[in-house]
């Protein structure tokens, strides 16, 4: 049986999560084996897609209320990071399954991440219809991730419970995602700028019509171990692999620093 690396950090600063995610990535050849991680953000960060404009953001009033703002090196929409866990997946060059479409790679890990969730108990499913993004980015409404669920992602009744990207690098893959567990994403709206107060009413209602969160579902608080739990058995049943716990290693830390400065767009810390 293959084994993958798992590794389960504490929170961190968003520009420090998405320094680790590349710094994975960067030297996942030479590691020579896919790493799966789960971590939180702390403080709250709203990420931004690597070709998404800062200046649909109130930096002004991220910055009163706490909020950091990174640029992911994925593509996607704009994601308030709060009460989520977040996975990454980083596959080697010529990693079979792997080697595939975007596409195909993005449903393979889906199917993962549904066994993982539905071992809470929650009743997940992929997302069958494509939408037609071309038409959706015309939109105010296109600047969050979870305004709209596309093809292959994680849904509860149609409603989106997970925003995930890829990117690619040299034949080497990421995807990152969250994973809502409650609802403070719907306070993205409140960060935004350039946009119409009615407007921002809609995005709001939008978001809290088209997601859900497992939390919401469950009528409980799930804790982020459980959650964690579930997802390592998940994965491990549906991709037929055995995980052992990891730790970044010296080359990959060494990397986090200088890195962090790549993705930082403000940090309320300093």
């Amino acid at each position: 049986m293959e084994r993958w690396r798992w590794i389960e950090n504490g929170p961190a600063d968003g520009a420090t999560q998405m320094a680790i995610d590349r710094a994975i990535l960067e030297n996942a050849d030479s590691f020579g084996k896919v790493t799966v991680r789960v971590y939180r953000w702390k403080p709250y960060c709203i990420s931004l897609g690597y070709h998404q404009s800062v200046e649909n953001i109130d930096l002004d009033r991220c910055q009163q209320d706490g909020i950091d703002v990174v640029r992911r090196p994925s593509g996607g929409r704009a994601v308030l990071h709060a009460e989520e866990i977040t996975y990454s997946i980083i596959i080697p060059a010529g990693s079979l399954p792997f080697s595939a479409t975007v596409g195909e790679v993005y449903n393979f890990i889906s199917r993962g991440l549904v066994r993982g969730i539905q071992k809470l108990g929650v009743l997940v499913q992929l997302q069958k219809r494509s939408l037609d993004f071309r038409s959706h980015y015309k939109t105010s409404l296109s600047v969050s991730c979870f305004s709209a669920a596309a093809r292959h992602e994680v849904v509860i009744e149609e409603k989106k419970l997970v925003g995930s990207a890829q990117f690619r690098l040299a034949g080497r893959i990421l995807q990152h995602g969250s994973i809502l567990m409650g609802d403070a994403h719907l306070a993205l709206p409140d960060y935004l700028k350039g946009i119409e107060p009615e407007e921002r009413d809609q995005l709001r209602l939008v978001m809290e019509k088209k997601t859900a969160s497992i939390n919401r579902y469950l009528g409980r608080k799930i804790e982020y171990g459980e959650a964690a739990k579930a997802l390592r058995q998940g994965m491990e049943e549906e991709f037929s692999v055995e995980f052992e716990d990891g730790k970044l290693t010296e080359k990959e830390q060494e990397q986090i620093l200088h890195l962090r400065k790549t993705f930082s767009i403000l940090s309320t810390n300093g």
